[in-house]
């Protein structure tokens, strides 16, 4: 069975890659004298409210496909959540490394109150892109198809009595 969709691999990729991006890019811009931009705590909210949705979103998907759902949830509510967990878990990659640089850059000088509070902001920012992009992966193997699944057959892909 080939593996279709993101992978863990991809995730760990695009994070690493993003890391370096935006540590290179964010040290340059300080060592020009600017200062490093800043990361408010709605950051996280929002990084939460998005994990929580898809997850919300998957949970209909998980229980039916565990026996213990009664309503087979609509094609399209299931495209739009597999979907929707994909975007998650690249999306959650490239913001880890994104505020994993910016807690790089801001160790380095932690004298200042200011990028300590930069610090502080940015590693639980980094942990909530993480926790979304592992939402998104578990969200997408929720929504997975096996290879035995049919529904052609009976209400949960069982054969029917005769």
């Amino acid at each position: 069975m080939t593996e279709r969709g993101v992978q863990i691999k991809h995730v760990l990729i695009t994070a690493a890659v993003s890391f370096v991006l935006a540590y290179g890019a964010l040290r340059m811009w300080t060592t020009q004298g600017n200062a490093l931009p800043e990361i408010n705590w709605f950051t996280v909210a929002v990084l939460v409210l998005m994990a929580a949705l898809v997850l919300a979103g998957g949970w209909q998907i998980r229980n039916y496909r565990m026996h213990k759902g009664a309503k087979m949830p609509s094609p399209q509510l299931a495209r739009r959540t597999v979907v929707a967990a994909q975007a998650s878990a690249a999306v959650g990659a490239g913001l880890t490394g994104w505020y994993a640089g910016h807690v790089a850059v801001a160790l380095d000088n932690l004298d200042s109150d200011r990028l300590q509070a930069i610090a502080i902001v940015a590693a639980v920012s980094t942990f909530g892109a993480a926790g979304l992009s592992a939402v998104g992966l578990v969200v997408q193997h929720w929504c997975r198809i096996d290879e035995d699944d049919d529904d052609t057959d009976g209400p949960r892909g069982g054969a029917t009595a005769a």
